[in-house]
């Protein structure tokens, strides 16, 4: 549509802010959430996790909603993080996000809840297999930010990540085989990353998402799973079920500080930080202790 827009990336929310601000254009943001801040767009903001939680995910809002007077949207798009909810956002502001409801409704599924949950879904067999295409195809493509907090344009990385889902949608047949490939390795994956065992509680290790992988090599069912990201130095701490104790967030906070995000299920070290693995390790002995009480 030859759109004039811009997205931007950031792990720093004051640096997101700020470049939106000084753009001079409209704005507006996907998920550009930062423990309980979030950065907000002049026109829009698309957020759903912390302060937000009840409001609709960005996968599913539809095309045009950003118009202004009737005209496309034009301007400055700030994002926390790219995933699928976020990439689902970004087409509806371009007005380019592919027609498959039932598609976009298990995306949100996922992202509330987790890959571990994903049969409570109701899915169909061909929604689940464009979910594992797209997870697959983003575990060798997902774009980060720079852990300084710089801001980066990303405007190339938002559409080929919605090229990628249009053809998957579409059934392009190397994709989805693709998915159908990764979802068979996560057996392996449960293996490679599987670190320790207790209380109920998993500890991994892995440049891979291994956050839902809540069984043990040995079968084995986990309450909680610890991962470490050692390239990112980023931990994720996240439930099976709604925790009954302290949250998830909660736990993170009282370890790593306020800026840790994310909400009482699954959450997250903070962005612009980097971690060491005996931090994972003291994560996983504080979510031992706290599901004992």
């Amino acid at each position: 549509m030859g759109m004039n827009i811009r997205f931007l990336l950031s792990s720093n929310a004051n640096n997101l802010r700020q470049a939106l601000l000084s753009s001079g254009r409209p704005t507006g943001t996907i998920e550009a959430e930062y423990g309980d801040e979030v950065v907000e767009g002049s026109h829009f903001t698309m957020a759903h996790h912390g302060p937000r939680a009840g409001q609709p995910a960005p996968c599913s809002y539809p095309n045009g909603f950003a118009r202004i007077s009737g005209n496309p949207f034009e301007g400055d798009v700030g994002l926390s993080h790219v995933d699928l909810d976020s990439l689902a956002g970004a087409g509806a502001v371009l007005e380019r996000k592919p027609d498959a409801d039932t598609f976009w409704r298990l995306a949100e599924f996922y992202d509330l809840s987790g890959l571990h949950k994903i049969k409570l879904a109701s899915a169909t067999d061909e929604d689940t297999r464009r979910l594992y295409a797209f997870l697959g195809w983003d575990s060798k493509n997902r774009v980060f930010p720079s852990q300084d907090g710089s801001i980066s344009v990303i405007t190339d990385n938002v559409n080929n990540g919605l090229d990628t889902i249009e053809r998957i949608v579409g059934g392009n047949s190397e994709l989805l085989i693709a998915g159908d490939d990764f979802r068979a390795g996560q057996d392996e994956l449960n293996k490679s990353s599987f670190k320790d065992f207790k209380g109920g509680v998993i500890l991994r290790e892995s440049d891979k998402d291994v956050n839902h992988l809540y069984s043990t090599p040995n079968g084995d069912i986990a309450k909680v799973v610890v991962t470490f990201k050692p390239s990112k130095g980023k931990i994720t701490l996240s439930f099976a079920d709604p925790p009954k104790g302290k949250t998830a967030i909660e736990i993170l906070r009282e370890l790593f500080g306020q800026d840790a995000g994310g909400h009482a299920s699954i959450a997250g070290t903070p962005r612009d930080q980097k971690f060491i693995f005996n931090d994972a390790v003291r994560t996983f002995d504080r979510a031992v202790e706290s599901i004992k009480t």
